[in-house]
């Protein structure tokens, strides 16, 4: 009898739950989060969303974090990101897509910065609207139906102690990153997405220089938190970048065996439907 008044409970409880759980599907998860920025209607009206924030920026090995101002300017697809930081080193940076191209600036005379450099490799970040999650209005969960990815659910996974539903992003026509998102299974937000990329280790000229190579894998991870609720929006006030490279690629090892970066923004200012001139996406090396 205890044998089946345990196996009754196991049917009632645990099964029902599981089959929800499993039962949910990518265009339910992709409609609640929707629904989480803000009411149809809402969201139908955001002509542009601009983002002013404090940064700050941190390389692993410096003792140092070095803090600046940064803006997030989007007005449909377009995207442009601009930061002044307090450092000779790093006194600024600027990508965006300005609807045709991905561009990105130096950050000294003929220098791109390291997140520069990975935006360069990968311009889908910036041309699907993936960086920068819901405080842009390219954000790529808002325009599926022109950009077309091949969306699959990957199961749920905590993220920093909170169920997340896990989607599987992959780009039309094909990408070299492995892209997850995370979205919190009550409120539905958008509170992680994954880039992944690894390239298999050369082979050496020698048995003892293959025994040396290892591959060269890069992560980049954004996560968002503090959600806000502003002018109809609920958009996260806090950002946070981290982006790592480790390998034996020589190119990469010239400059250091693995390198860490963290960008975090902490959003002051969130505002939409704003007049903006239209050559506030262009931008040049210089």
């Amino acid at each position: 009898m205890k044998y089946f008044s345990l196996l009754a409970f196991l049917t009632l409880f645990i099964l029902p739950a599981t089959s929800l759980a499993q039962k949910i599907t990518v265009e339910e998860v992709l409609a609640k989060h929707l629904e989480s920025i803000g009411v149809k209607q809402k969201r139908d009206n955001i002509k542009n969303q601009i983002a002013s924030a404090n940064v700050r920026f941190k390389l692993k090995g410096s003792v140092n974090a070095i803090d600046g101002k940064a803006v997030l300017v989007s007005s449909g697809n377009k995207n442009i990101w601009g930061m002044l930081l307090s450092s000779n080193d790093y006194p600024q940076d600027r990508f965006g897509f300005d609807g045709k191209d991905v561009r990105v600036g130096f950050v000294r005379p003929g220098t791109y910065s390291i997140l520069g450099t990975f935006i360069l490799s990968y311009k889908e970040l910036l041309r699907e609207g993936l960086l920068g999650g819901t405080l842009f209005s390219s954000w790529a969960l808002n325009h599926t139906e022109a950009i077309k990815p091949k969306l699959s659910y990957d199961g749920t996974k905590k993220i920093d102690g909170n169920d997340t539903h896990v989607i599987d992003y992959n780009i039309r026509g094909g990408s070299d990153l492995s892209i997850k998102m995370y979205f919190e299974t009550k409120t539905f937000r958008h509170v992680r997405t994954e880039y992944n990329r690894v390239i298999a280790a050369r082979q050496g000229s020698t048995i003892d220089s293959s025994a040396g190579q290892s591959p060269d894998r890069y992560k980049l991870i954004e996560d968002f938190s503090d959600f806000q609720n502003v002018s109809g929006l609920t958009v996260p006030r806090k950002y946070t970048i981290f982006y790592s490279f480790s390998g034996s690629s020589s190119i990469r090892v010239a400059n250091s065996p693995y390198r860490e970066l963290e960008l975090v923004f902490e959003i002051t200012n969130f505002v939409t439907n704003q007049d903006i001139d239209p050559g506030s996406f262009d931008i040049d090396s210089k």
